[in-house]
């Protein structure tokens, strides 16, 4: 008599589909998570189409050569080493969050309630904005975009006197406008 397929929940598919794809872990502990055998998941990989992993060897070699290439020599104290590490873990925990929440949203059917629709939806988009967060922690060496849409005035003292001559400006305007209305209660 055939076993049938087992099911599983959406939140551990998806688990197991980012450990497989995104990190080193081996298959062997992602199918002891899934309480299923390593042959069977090696078979349900293909099934699912997840993506195949690159031999280990060669993306150890492919990675070391593009960080040796493209990393500039920066020096991390150990506080900011412990910041990118914490980021790095979040961003791993909520992108995997994120996939669970695709995986749901993809499930809901047109009968969901308006409210668990909402639910989903600003729980969405906390963690989209908590992933970004994270981004800017992970890259705290990168240019800002901010000095160059922040300039301050070429001439302070210039500066000054426009603002002091806009700001007499404005409150001779208030009371031109006070002085043209009529009174309270006279008619």
């Amino acid at each position: 008599m055939p076993v049938p397929p087992r099911i599983f929940a959406p939140e551990a598919l998806a688990d197991a589909r980012y450990r497989y794809e995104e990190t080193s872990e081996s298959v062997i502990s992602i199918a002891k998570r899934l309480g299923i055998g390593e042959r069977t998941l090696r078979s349900n990989i293909h099934k699912w189409n997840w993506r195949q992993r690159r031999p280990a060897d060669a993306s150890a070699a492919n990675a070391e050569a593009a960080r040796a290439a493209v990393t500039p020599a920066v020096v991390l104290s150990a506080l900011e080493l412990e910041a990118v590490q914490t980021a790095q873990t979040i961003q791993s925990t909520v992108q995997r969050e994120v996939a669970v929440i695709g995986l749901i949203v993809a499930k809901l059917g047109v009968s969901t309630t308006s409210a668990e629709v909402e639910r989903t939806a600003r729980t969405l988009a906390t963690l989209t904005r908590t992933l970004q967060e994270v981004l800017r922690l992970t890259t705290p060496h990168a240019a800002s975009d901010e000095s160059s849409n922040d300039r301050g005035p070429d001439d302070p003292d210039d500066f000054a006197k426009d603002l002091v001559r806009r700001m007499d400006e404005f409150a001779r305007r208030r009371q031109a406008s006070v002085r043209d209305e009529p009174a309270a209660g006279l008619s």
